[in-house]
Parts: C-alpha cells; structure tokens; sequence
C-alpha cells in the first residue's frame, strides 16, 4: 500500500484527521481514532498517542508505539563505583508509509479489542 492508500483505511475506519496547522508544516499528521485516542506520526520517526487534559485545561502525555531495544549501559560514579545496568531505546521509524502501517495496524487493534 502506497501512504494515501493507507491515509484513506484510516479515514475508512472512522478515523478523523485532526492534525493542525502548525503540525502540517512541522511535517506531523495526527489522527483521532474513533475510541477517543489521538495518535500522531512525526517525520522525526515517532509515533505517539496523545493524551490531552479535559475541559480545556493546558498540557497533556504522550506515550510512544515506536518499538524498542535494549542499550548495555557503564557508568563509574563520582564515588568510584562501577555500575551496569540495560536500559531501552526506542527505534526511529523514518519511513512515513512504514509509520502509517503501524498507525492502522495500531488502530485495527485497539478497535477489535474495544
């Protein structure tokens, strides 16, 4: 499938494109999934799910889909202390028709299982 095609599935699935202005030229797309969830794909290679504050009140979260691996870390503290630990990276998704994939497939999920 080609980007629009998988643009229209979304639309075709009672998804409303809600992105802004400002969004637009930020080369960002975000949709409202027909159960109340607003997600977005960035040309950052994220994907997120917005969550807004109600009665208009400022801020939000986000939580991000993109996928993630894990980082060996090592660090000496300043006391002298060598410490390992693993933490999680998320991957950057830089190809748009790869990031609207995973919005529908996100999408198709969340409505079989609502």
């Amino acid at each position: 499938m080609t980007e629009n095609q998988y643009e229209n599935a979304l639309l075709a699935l009672g998804c409303e494109n809600v992105t802004t202005s400002r969004q637009k030229s930020n080369g960002t797309t975000a949709f409202k999934l027909p159960t109340g969830h607003v997600v977005s794909e960035h040309k950052t290679g994220y994907i997120r799910r917005n969550i807004y504050r109600e009665e208009g009140r400022s801020g939000g979260r986000c939580y991000q889909l993109n996928p993630t691996y894990d980082v060996p870390r090592k660090v000496v503290w300043s006391n002298g202390q060598f410490y390992e630990a693993t933490t999680k990276e998320r991957m950057r998704i830089y190809s748009r028709k790869t990031r609207l994939k995973k919005l529908f497939l996100y999408t198709i999920k969340k409505l079989n299982n609502g």
